[in-house]
């Protein structure tokens, strides 16, 4: 099939390869572009209009590259409005984790969901992404803590990459959090078990380095062992305390380190000599009251900055990308371009994915998000604008 889109307006970041620093300001402008698109690729970007149009013309106002959420917590099952009330009273993250709330909630009611209860209630929420312009989405284990739940998550997102027009990773994150009645070392020893068993399932391995979770010895200990096995890994990293955990993803030549709520000038400094990718969640600090990452700073100081949701039923449910967005502007200091490669090309990055998504040019995937009325700044500046239409492999979703 054939579509080719005429565009008063284009902004994308180019390339397959990360940015780093002043470069993710670097985007190039378009205008009165021709898009041309066959088979579900972009195959010419032109000035001037085809001869001949075998399929669908659109002419519309602004695109820009398909969002890319490098970190969900997606599947889950129901919601945990008594967390944000108790939060609002006055408790802390730690405090109704450590009563027994939080993780543990949610993990109660995931086993006790069947597979079909989680594929039903998690495709409204893969269906809402698409229809805001997020065209691929990270989805993580973790709230299994057992065998049979993570892969019981495992496998609600196998069916959901077949069942759902949004393109999903998949990661495992059995180390969210320690079972009750367990202990760091004993658990970590127990998922190191289960890896064997993931080779086709996943390509990514996580955990949650930080006070009450998982301390730097056992994380380490953990990731080694994935990688030894062949698994990319991340790290949830300095959300509630600094530990060594962003030193440690540096060591580790870890594809990313997340949050960063807690970092230090030396952390920075690591983080800008390597290759692991700063991936920040500004609707988790908003949803929190906690203080914001140093996205400035980062980037100031040469560091790769990706944005993500971290959309979770307890400290982020939000799938809004333009809230986090308007966030980035106002607290993060964040610049519009800054934050267009952060949602595009870095957060592909971070997924193994910038080869043929994160950009609109010759070659890759007809990925991309069309609004009227608008420019790139609109995007960010009015939370809840809703693209015409979102385009995913070629395939046109109207909104």
């Amino acid at each position: 099939m054939q579509l080719v889109v005429h565009a008063r307006k284009l902004y994308t970041p180019v390339g397959n390869k990360v940015k780093k620093g002043s470069q993710m300001s670097q985007i190039e402008r378009y205008e009165n572009v021709f898009i041309c698109v066959e088979d579900g690729r972009i195959v010419d970007l032109s000035d001037r209009r085809p001869s001949i149009i075998r399929g669908r013309f659109l002419q519309v106002d602004l695109v820009v590259p398909g969002f890319v959420d490098c970190h969900t917590h997606i599947p889950f099952y129901g919601y945990r409005e008594s967390d944000f009330l108790r939060r609002v009273s006055g408790l802390s993250y730690s405090q109704i984790h450590n009563s027994g709330g939080g993780i543990y909630e949610s993990v109660r009611r995931l086993r006790k969901a069947s597979i079909s209860e989680l594929v039903r209630f998690n495709l409204n929420f893969t269906n809402s992404f698409i229809s805001k312009g997020v065209t691929t989405i990270e989805c993580k284990t973790g709230y299994g803590l057992d065998e049979e739940n993570e892969l019981k998550q495992l496998e609600v997102l196998n069916v959901l990459k077949k069942i759902s027009p949004i393109e999903i990773v998949a990661t495992f994150m059995g180390a969210h959090a320690v079972p009750e009645n367990s202990n760091p070392q004993d658990y970590v020893e127990y998922l190191t078990k289960m890896f064997d068993l993931l080779k086709t399932k996943c390509s990514f391995v996580d955990i949650f380095c930080d006070v009450g979770v998982f301390d730097k010895h056992s994380a380490e200990r953990y990731l080694r062992a994935a990688k030894k096995k062949g698994f990319k890994v991340r790290i949830h990293a300095n959300e509630l305390s600094n530990i060594g955990a962003v030193k440690l993803a540096v060591e580790l030549e870890a594809v990313s380190a997340d949050h960063l709520l807690k970092v230090d000038d030396e952390d920075i400094r690591v983080l800008a000599q390597s290759n692991t990718i700063a991936v920040l969640m500004p609707t988790t600090s908003f949803y929190l009251n906690e203080n914001y990452a140093p996205a400035r700073e980062l980037i100031d100081k040469g560091v790769a900055v990706a944005l993500a949701s971290d959309f979770n039923p307890g400290s982020s449910p939000v799938l809004e990308p333009t809230l986090m967005m308007n966030i980035a502007v106002k607290f993060l200091k964040m610049s519009p371009c800054e934050i267009l490669t952060a949602c595009t090309l870095n957060s592909a990055c971070v997924l193994g994915l910038a080869d043929r998504l994160g950009t609109v040019e010759i070659g890759k995937d007809a990925d991309f998000v069309i609004y009227e009325d608008a420019d790139l700044e609109t995007i960010m500046y009015f939370v809840g604008i809703t693209p015409r239409y979102t385009v995913k492999r070629g395939q046109i979703f109207e909104n």
